[in-house]
């Protein structure tokens, strides 16, 4: 075999074994399986303090992952508000991407959005939900299972529509 061939041979094999990890990886993170450890990474809330998505709900939560360079993400932000304030089948938050929880919580008070907001300055939430791009939003069942992720922007009527489809028994109490 000449040198040539054999160097096309090692990268060939590189990029299988590539591929195969990536995979595999996907595989592990199926998101039907719970919020794993998402639900214990540390976010921040407006007064600076430290919590996670296990001790803000004691029910079904949407967390909307946003940032304020989100042209998608902004404007979204006024149907989760008004959802947020007429619909009690699950507590929905918002997460901040990067920013310090000051600006955030100042930039979404700017937008008149008074549903609780909280920040992931390093983006540790975010990597540990598998999210990939803002907006997102995340359905988590009373016992952290993450249900759903959804990325892209999301209209005030399909956010009632994925909380009545995820949330069914919530409806009814």
């Amino acid at each position: 075999m000449t040198a040539r061939r054999r160097s096309t041979t090692i990268a060939a094999g590189r990029v299988l074994l590539g591929v195969v990890v990536l995979a595999a990886m996907s595989a592990c993170s199926n998101s039907s399986e719970g919020a794993g450890g998402a639900a214990a990474v540390a976010i921040v809330a407006g007064d600076g303090s430290d919590t996670t998505l296990d001790a803000i709900a004691d029910g079904p939560l949407v967390v909307n992952l946003w940032a304020t360079w989100c042209a998608p993400c902004v404007d979204e932000m006024p149907a989760f508000a008004e959802v947020s304030a007429d619909d009690d089948a699950a507590e929905i938050i918002g997460v901040n991407i990067g920013d310090s929880a000051a600006d955030a919580a100042a930039f979404a008070a700017d937008l008149g959005v008074d549903y609780p907001q909280f920040t992931d300055p390093a983006g540790d939430l975010q990597t540990a939900l598998g999210v990939t791009g803002l907006p997102a939003t995340v359905f988590l069942s009373g016992d952290g299972t993450v249900l759903e992720v959804h990325q892209g922007a999301l209209t005030a009527a399909e956010l009632r529509d994925s909380i009545s489809r995820l949330f069914p028994s919530e409806q009814e109490s």
